[in-house]
Formats: structure tokens, C-alpha cells, sequence
């Protein structure tokens, strides 16, 4: 995959890897659990990876591929960049 990234779907990605559960990323991003679910699978799709292990006992039970927690904290690097850059700009620079 290459650019543009959809932002959006890595924010779903990483909203629900750290909360561990598509409902409590929904209500961080102000939307539908079923909107973060087509986000994550989106972005998996569009990378042509799994990027959780779905549960099988319960919801308690979602946890991250091996590949998704290498990448986890370069993305969540990222999105802290983005952070400090829109702040500088917010500030006149």
C-alpha cells in the first residue's frame, strides 16, 4: 500500500489497539462501534493483514498480531508528531 494513508483507519487501528475493545474506541472517536469495524477492516484489507486476533471466548479476548504490535508504536510516534506539529502551528509558529 502505498500513500495516502487513510488516516482515518489507522486512528480506528490504534484507538482500538490500545483500548483493546472496538466499543471503547467508538466512544473515544465519537462514532459507531460497527463505523471503527469498517475502518479496521478497511485499513486490514487495504495492507492485506489481520491486525487483531478476533476473540473466540468473549469481548475481553481481542489482542494484536505480532505484526500489528511491531508497527503499533511507530503508528501511535506518528500520530504524536501530527500532534506536536499542528500544536506548533496553532501557536503562530
Amino acid at each position: 500500500m502505498t500513500g495516502p494513508y487513510p488516516l482515518n483507519a489507522l486512528r480506528a487501528f490504534e484507538a482500538v489497539a490500545r483500548n483493546r475493545s472496538f466499543a471503547l474506541a467508538a466512544r473515544e472517536l465519537q462514532v459507531t462501534p460497527s463505523a471503527v469495524g469498517q475502518l479496521v477492516a478497511r485499513l486490514e484489507r487495504d495492507l492485506g493483514t489481520e491486525l487483531f486476533a478476533r476473540p473466540r471466548r468473549g469481548p475481553g479476548d481481542l489482542s494484536l498480531t505480532p505484526r500489528a504490535a511491531r508497527a503499533l508504536p511507530d503508528l501511535q510516534e506518528g500520530f504524536a508528531s501530527l500532534s506536536r506539529a499542528v500544536t506548533y502551528l496553532e501557536r503562530g509558529g
